[in-house]
């Protein structure tokens, strides 16, 4: 069978084996100069490297349910991988319900607690008094805070619709599919462009306690734009070799030559994708690789990346590909 005949990929699409040789890089902007740190980190033919505490947060337990809990949708596939978040309000209820659960699991047994101490210790307690605190504290803390959390879990796992006020405001876009690359500044296209026309850059800056601290922004090489697309949210880590492995992760993803990262998000479309699917046939890999792994398994794992090289070989995109 001709793999490249049942390919679902566009032309545009990138592959860091057959790529054309891109323009030279335009006299440096104010948003690069403001952004770099340095040069660019460099385009590389990715390795298998991913950011290890991509893996460890949230587990692979976790991120199962949720997608058992949305019905399958993720905001990551074999297609596309979609940054976002929540809308103000979304925000707002969201930690409404944070403080709501900690009512009902926190401050209810405490609550309970005080009052069979007051039962206990205090004999001069009147027990109209202790019924009548009783009854204002379920009516007004603990009967709200039910219904918001209650609702909060039932919307969640689809039983309920969600509130109309939570909506998802989109940032940035990757597309394995079709190689483009898309911001978004309130839900509304801002620029899109291929893959290879971006550069990466890490940057640095000291904290109040002269701390480096670190950045990860994709900045398209031949326009001035003033809205980067920031990548640091890809890990928790502050560790300059985990924003290389972003950068590795991230390269490999869009790669059409290769096979997708093997992180437990991606888990579910791997059989999708033509590439990654040849791929794990060829390696015997597990389907549930992640999903399957008991405790001591999934930390050997995490060693094995985390002493693994942040890159793989440099690749010259504007001299060692085909000519535009």
């Amino acid at each position: 069978m001709d793999f490249q005949q049942i390919t679902p990929y566009s032309s545009t699409a990138w592959n860091s084996e057959r790529y054309s040789n891109q323009k030279p890089r335009p006299e440096q902007g104010s948003l690069i100069k403001l952004l770099q740190g340095g040069d660019p980190l460099p385009w590389s033919r990715a390795n298998e490297t991913v950011p290890v505490s991509m893996i460890r947060e949230p587990t692979s337990a976790e991120i199962k349910q949720r997608i058992k809990d949305n019905k399958g949708e993720t905001y990551w596939d074999e297609s596309q991988y979609s940054a976002g978040s929540l809308n103000k309000w979304g925000l707002i209820y969201f930690y409404l319900t944070a403080i709501a659960k900690g009512f009902c699991t926190i401050g209810g047994p405490l609550f309970i607690i005080v009052i069979l101490g007051f039962i206990i210790f205090d004999t001069s307690l009147n027990f109209n008094e202790l019924l009548e605190t009783l009854y204002i504290y379920i009516l007004f803390v603990f009967l709200p805070c039910g219904l918001i959390w209650g609702y909060f879990e039932a919307s969640g796992r689809g039983y309920l619709p969600m509130p109309w006020f939570m909506t998802a405001v989109k940032h940035f876009t990757f597309s394995r599919a079709t190689g483009m690359v898309t911001r978004y500044k309130n839900n509304k296209e801002l620029y899109s462009h291929p893959f290879p026309e971006f550069d990466c850059y890490l940057v640095s800056s000291p904290s109040h306690q002269g701390i480096l601290s670190y950045q990860l922004h994709l900045v398209h090489r031949y326009h001035r734009y003033f809205d980067s697309i920031p990548l640091h949210g890809f890990s928790t880590s502050q560790q300059p070799d985990e924003f290389e492995r972003i950068w590795n992760l991230i390269q490999r993803y869009m790669d059409t030559s290769q096979s997708m990262p093997d992180v437990p998000e991606l888990e579910p479309a791997r059989p999708r994708d033509p590439t990654t699917a040849a791929y794990d046939a060829k390696t015997n890999r597990k389907p549930d690789y992640w999903f399957s792994m008991d405790d001591d398994t999934f930390q050997k794992a995490l060693q094995e990346l985390r002493f693994g090289p942040s890159m793989g070989p440099e690749i010259d995109l504007f001299n060692g590909g085909t000519q535009a």
